[in-house]
């Protein structure tokens, strides 16, 4: 795999979604109807024959995209949201997301069991209701009896720091030896996913430079609610095992759900690390 391709396409999809989109709120709906196309066209353009789950939404279709095959014998999936909150270009929430996302599939082209899947309506004011895309999917999942065998959600993975004291921790966090330099990216489970998480971790350490940090919470992550705060918690809640993939948003980066959310901010090459370890975790879990 040519490092520089990755790069390459990493920086033209963070250009699309965060600079000739930008905002891709509910609130710009013209904006988001064409994020949703971008991620619907590059799934076609890899060969994949993506489908859209339509929902209505503030009296509008919204579309989570889906490429690849969801099994009956038991499927993955790798999962970022295209939507931003308003008045954000949300380069690293979550246009980093989805350009890994879409960088790994077309490098692990058609791999079965994995199932690529673009969310809509994570953010304000669809977060915590019924009309997250993520939380669409996890139910009607839940009510085909899908065997989803794992669902790893990109949350923010492009905003890294090398200065000492760049990274904020949680109570009680500080306290259990975690590190405070903003270098690493955070693997996020609840117990029952740990095995997963492990899996991965190792993956990871195995198949990219960049590092990671792992932590495991218990009772569904309400005794911290932070860690809930994304599209891998609908699929927790209907049973499933599932991680978030993060560079700890606001925990780390201050343009957060701002308007200094911008691409120049972010660490391509750490991007590009992510790509080829996940790349290697999709090898690894055929």
């Amino acid at each position: 795999m040519k490092r520089e391709e990755i790069r390459a396409n990493l920086t033209a999809h963070l250009r699309y979604l965060s600079i000739t989109l930008g905002d891709r709120s509910i609130f710009r709906p013209d904006n988001l109807k064409q994020a949703e196309d971008y991620v619907f066209r590059n799934f076609q353009e890899l060969g994949y024959a993506p489908r859209r789950q339509t929902f209505i939404y503030q009296r509008r279709e919204v579309s989570n995209i889906i490429a690849g095959e969801q099994a009956p014998g038991g499927y993955y999936i790798l999962g970022a949201h295209f939507d931003t909150v308003a008045g954000t270009p949300g380069a690293d929430d979550n246009a980093s997301g989805v350009a890994v996302l879409l960088e790994v599939a077309r490098l692990t082209q058609n791999k079965k069991p994995w199932t690529f899947i673009g969310f809509t309506c994570e953010e304000p004011p669809a977060f915590f209701t019924p009309y997250m895309g993520s939380r669409v999917y996890a139910k009607e999942a839940g009510k085909r009896q899908d065997k989803i065998l794992g669902m790893l959600c990109l949350e923010m993975v492009g905003y890294y720091r090398q200065e000492p004291n760049s990274q904020e921790l949680l109570f009680p966090l500080q306290y259990m030896g975690y590190p405070t330099t903003g270098n690493f990216l955070g693997l996020v489970s609840d117990r029952r996913s740990k095995p997963l998480l492990e899996r991965l971790d190792r993956a990871l350490k195995q198949g990219c430079s960049l590092p990671t940090v792992t932590l495991a919470v218990p009772l569904g992550g309400y005794i911290l609610p932070d860690v809930r705060l994304s599209d891998h918690a609908n699929f927790w809640d209907e049973g499933y095992p599932a991680i978030m993939l993060t560079d700890t948003a606001y925990l780390r980066n201050p343009h957060y759900h701002g308007p200094g959310d911008v691409m120049e901010n972010l660490d391509l090459e750490a991007m590009v690390e992510l790509v080829l370890g996940l790349v290697h975790f999709v090898g690894s879990e055929q």
